[in-house]
């Protein structure tokens, strides 16, 4: 009778310990794989913010798409030219992962 309750305490302290394990195991992998979206996001906010530098250092009388060629990402500019005002699409986009930034602005 001695041996079936130590089997019994131990078959449940070892379903506990496994349980916490798991729980850990998986915040860890949520925890890294928030970390890389949150530097993904960054470094596609930066990019964004670059290229609304550059678009607004240029002359955009005769483009109406500009695009920057990347490895990581895929970042373009849509332009359309009403009178004498520019309305600017930007568009950043990671292509592993499913992270993307969008602004609209205008210049005159």
């Amino acid at each position: 009778m001695k041996k079936s309750y130590t089997l019994l305490i131990s078959i449940v302290l070892i379903t506990i310990f496994s349980y916490f394990a798991i729980s850990i195991l998986e915040t860890k992998s949520l925890r890294s794989t928030n970390l890389s979206n949150q530097y993904l996001y960054i470094q596609g906010k930066n990019h964004l913010d670059f290229f609304k530098s550059y678009i607004n250092s240029i002359d955009l009388t005769d483009i109406s798409h500009l695009e920057i060629k990347d490895d990581f990402f895929d970042i373009y500019a849509k332009i359309e030219k009403k009178d004498s005002i520019f309305t600017i699409e930007v568009f950043v986009k990671a292509k592993d992962y499913d992270i993307s930034l969008f602004e609209k602005f205008t210049l005159g």
